[in-house]
């Protein structure tokens, strides 16, 4: 589906279109059958989120959007809708019959009562086994990987730079962020190694909270190693629990098992 055509289901669910829009998406809803399926998902998706969660600015991204996407869209779903289908037409034809009607009034609220219940078992099955994810977990095992700060591996030289990278590394990783600053604060911008030393700076400012100051410094390793740089702003984010801006920068698990990844 064109984000075109996203945006004019959107105006259409909220109801902002011209009559002229208005005219012309009915006789397209008319006609054409898979863009008419894609309008019913959405409202039913709007019906069952509310207007917070439910918006084609972040429903690719959203994991309960998602789940209730995959939920509605399911055969055991169509075939609840056929089930609730079945027993309106059933009602429409006994509700005639008055001698039975009021038997069949309970038999059909009944129906549709059991209907309704299978249907919310399912809804928090699904999302009690799929999709609790703990993003907090999911950005420590991130973090955890030391992304960039493999600066043994990738250089052999005995040089003074290299083996401050490894002290500030050290006490880096025995959560010394102070002394991670002051071991990298003679370095400037002619060194060889002058990323790696930005990338440190980055990560000590952002433990001592600076976040403003370490945001600030990865757009400088940005220059040397774009990759790198949009890994940690996005777990910076991610962090923050600013899932949007996170997710311009990485690949976030839409189920509890999977990892995060950088955005290509």
């Amino acid at each position: 589906m064109k984000i075109e055509d996203d945006i004019l289901i959107e105006k259409f669910l909220k109801n902002t279109l011209s009559d002229e829009e208005r005219t012309s998406f009915m006789k397209r809803m008319a006609s054409d059958t898979s863009f008419k399926e894609h309008v019913i998902l959405e409202q039913q998706l709007l019906e069952v989120l509310g207007d917070n969660y439910w918006s084609f600015a972040t429903n690719e991204k959203n994991a309960r959007v998602v789940a209730y996407k995959k939920i509605l869209e399911s055969e055991e779903t169509q075939q609840l809708k056929t089930t609730i289908a079945e027993t309106l037409e059933q009602h429409k034809q006994q509700a005639s019959q008055s001698s039975v009607k009021h038997a069949f009034s309970l038999s059909f609220i009944l129906k549709v009562a059991a209907v309704f219940l299978i249907f919310c078992i399912s809804v928090f099955w699904y999302f009690s086994s799929n999709t609790t994810i703990d993003y907090a977990a999911a950005s420590k095992r991130a973090w955890d990987k030391n992304i960039g700060l493999d600066f043994a591996l990738r250089s052999t030289s005995a040089d003074t730079v290299k083996v401050s990278l490894e002290k500030a590394l050290y006490y880096y990783s025995h959560q010394e962020y102070d002394s991670v600053l002051s071991t990298l604060k003679p370095y400037r911008d002619a060194n060889h190694q002058y990323k790696d030393i930005l990338l440190m700076r980055a990560l000590a400012h952002y433990r001592l909270h600076y976040t403003k100051t370490a945001m600030t410094t990865l757009d400088s390793v940005a220059i040397h190693a774009p990759k790198i740089a949009k890994w940690y702003r996005g777990l910076m984010y991610l962090d923050q629990h600013k899932i949007e801006e996170a997710s311009l920068f990485l690949e976030l698990p839409s189920e509890a098992n999977q990892e995060i990844k950088l955005k290509e």
